[in-house]
């Protein structure tokens, strides 16, 4: 085995760098014993002091998941009977809250049709998942049906067990389906399909392309796919007034906040604004939910039933789970990695700067604390909406952008026991690794410990200076061939 201390007070720029240092963390290799449940993937912080490992084979095999307190014994986590649900915004991960007495589950049902607005899969258990109640979301009623060719697609985007209630939100968007409208009424040209559309004075205009034949060499820039522009009145299209408004939008959305102690959930509160992702937590004091997308805010309440808007500002990574009622929000500035942690009773607070640290590719809180990876060095392709900064070092300026790439410097590990002093070593010495190697570290924070899961990429090859890379974050957060060899190793805290 090997054993390796943190306790480096970390270079440049840390926020707390004037604080005392905390107690260093030893790293230590183990080998656990999965047994059968050797295949299970991603390693996660889950709340109640847990670590999870998921298991997905696809819509038609119920997911499953295991669970451990201590790092080293495994048990499987009992779910709903069926349980094919997976999260949007993960690697078909369910969302799972296991914190309290009450426990939910929640996602997206990958075995179904979204456009049958059935996308809203809530399950929550009194008994620690003996057995599993489904939540009814009383979605309201329109005040008019929908009209023809319109399609409501409805997904949950986040769910919370708050003692004896639960807080649900839902997105539901509605939009004009025109590709069947067209192809209905006949106005879809002879072999084309409809590639775009947009207003225009006189209505709508158009575009329809026609792939080349199979085995035609494709062809370069407009012309490679026969784009065709008609110019269409709502007349033309024989549209009435309320298909035009959906057509003009593109499509409506709305984000909808349900509150009750189950299992019918009346609607609490409602906004029309777009967002992919919102992330929550919930203490004594009260609940914090943070949106991104288009409309980026803080929805704060005492009750679950009257919300509050306060500003989020850009965030990059999230992780919750620490049962302390914190979200840990990371976001770069033009010089530093910055870590927030946003409490309901004090707000959105900076706890951590850290200079050369541009991209993060794990980010884990749980009881014991929080614990990041971060790449230094040159980054990869800038990310669209992700910010570039430029750093001069030894004589050279560097442009970072995107989440990273393996022409780093250095992965670094960070890590905080209080929330409010963090420390900072380079990967290699936490886990006896040669620095030219390639590797990458998934990280999960159980009840008094820190559990990492480190692959090795081998020698990492050398890349001339001006060759560019596409974007590619770490390969830790999606599929690991079972050919790459992995490392564990656990630091326990206290």
């Amino acid at each position: 085995m090997h054993h390796r201390t943190l306790d480096s007070p970390g270079i440049g720029g840390i926020a707390s760098a004037y604080a005392p240092s905390v107690s260093p963390l030893i790293w230590t290799e183990f080998r656990p014993d999965l047994g059968e449940f050797d295949e299970f993937q991603h390693p996660r912080s889950a709340a109640g002091g847990r670590v999870l490992k998921s298991h997905y084979q696809g819509p038609d095999v119920p997911i499953r998941l295991i669970m451990t307190a201590d790092g080293v014994e495994w048990s499987e986590l009992p779910l709903p009977d069926g349980f094919h649900v997976a999260d949007l915004g993960s690697d078909a991960d369910p969302s799972i809250d296991i914190a309290g007495d009450r426990w939910i589950a929640f996602g997206w049902d990958v075995t179904r049709d979204p456009h049958e607005n059935v996308g809203r899969e809530v399950w929550f258990s009194d008994d620690q998942g003996s057995s599993w109640i489904e939540a009814n979301i009383e979605t309201p009623q329109r005040s008019e049906p929908l009209p023809p060719y319109a399609i409501e697609e409805s997904a949950v985007l986040e769910a919370l067990a708050w003692g004896d209630r639960l807080i649900v939100v839902a997105r539901t968007i509605t939009r004009l389906d025109l590709e069947a409208l067209l192809s209905d009424r006949g106005l879809v040209p002879s072999g084309k399909i409809l590639a775009n559309w947009l207003p225009s004075g006189r209505g709508f205009t158009l575009t329809f392309a026609e792939l080349p034949p199979e085995g035609e060499p494709a062809r370069r820039g407009r012309d490679r796919w026969r784009l065709q522009e008609l110019e269409m009145s709502p007349e033309d299209l024989g549209l009435s007034i309320r298909q035009q408004e959906l057509l003009q939008k593109r499509q409506e959305t709305v984000i909808r906040i349900y509150a009750g102690d189950g299992p019918s959930l009346p609607m609490a509160a409602e906004y029309e604004r777009w967002v992919y992702k919102i992330t929550g937590t919930a203490s004594a004091e009260g609940i914090v939910l943070a949106t991104q997308g288009e409309w980026e805010t803080l929805l704060t309440s005492a009750d679950g039933l009257a919300w509050v808007e306060e500003p989020l500002g850009s965030v990059e990574l999230w992780a919750a789970g620490g049962g302390d009622g914190a979200l840990w929000a990371a976001g770069r500035t033009r010089k530093a990695m910055r870590i927030d942690r946003i409490r309901y009773r004090d707000g959105q607070a900076t706890v951590a700067l850290k200079e050369d640290v541009k991209n993060l590719s794990s980010f884990a809180a749980g009881r014991a604390g929080v614990v990041l990876a971060g790449l230094t060095g040159r980054s990869a392709k800038e990310e669209p909406g992700l910010m570039r900064t430029r750093v001069r070092k030894a004589g050279r300026t560097y442009t970072h952008g995107g989440h990273g790439d393996y022409r780093a410097d250095e992965l670094w590990l960070g890590w905080s026991t209080d929330g409010d002093t963090f420390e900072w070593q380079p990967a290699s010495e936490a886990f006896g690794v040669d620095p030219r190697r390639r590797i990458s570290v998934r990280l999960a924070v159980g009840k008094d410990f820190f559990l990492a899961e480190v692959s090795d990429f081998g020698i990492r090859p050398k890349i001339p200076r001006d060759t560019d890379i596409g974007f590619n974050p770490n390969p830790a957060d999606g599929w690991i061939p079972a050919a790459v060899p992995r490392h564990w190793f656990m630091a326990r805290v206290g």
